[in-house]
């Protein structure tokens, strides 16, 4: 399958499980599991967690296979790493130790950097 068409349908894999994720607590139904105070995915989270997870890990998969194609420095792939890493830190360590919004950072800081490198992988396909 062309790269293209592989990115589209992993993002559009990951934005209908996104939707599902975003859907208002009242029609979710009670937590199934819990993680921490006030974190736990209900049954309707499970099926988004279903969608983004296979949708985000071919997304993952096609950007480092087209990595040396998008011909980045070695500083700026140092760079990207090292705010990826951030990013999921800040992120899981809000869920596990009730940091209260930085999830909100961490995620916008892997968006952005997943972003840029999806860009560079379209422009080189």
């Amino acid at each position: 399958m062309p790269v293209r068409r592989q990115i589209v349908v992993a993002l559009a894999l990951v934005l209908c499980g996104i939707g599902i994720l975003a859907l208002p607590a009242g029609l979710e139904g009670p937590q199934l599991i819990r993680f921490g105070p006030g974190h736990g995915p209900s049954l309707l989270d499970l099926v988004g967690i279903a969608l983004v997870t296979p949708g985000g890990l071919w997304l993952l998969y096609v950007i480092f296979s087209r990595l040396a194609a998008v011909r980045l420095p070695s500083g700026a792939l140092f760079g990207l790493g090292a705010g990826f890493g951030l990013g999921l830190g800040l992120t899981v360590a809000s869920v596990f130790a009730d940091f209260s919004a930085w999830w909100i950072l961490g995620l916008s800081l892997v968006t952005l950097i997943e972003i840029f490198l999806i860009a560079g992988a379209w422009r080189r396909a």
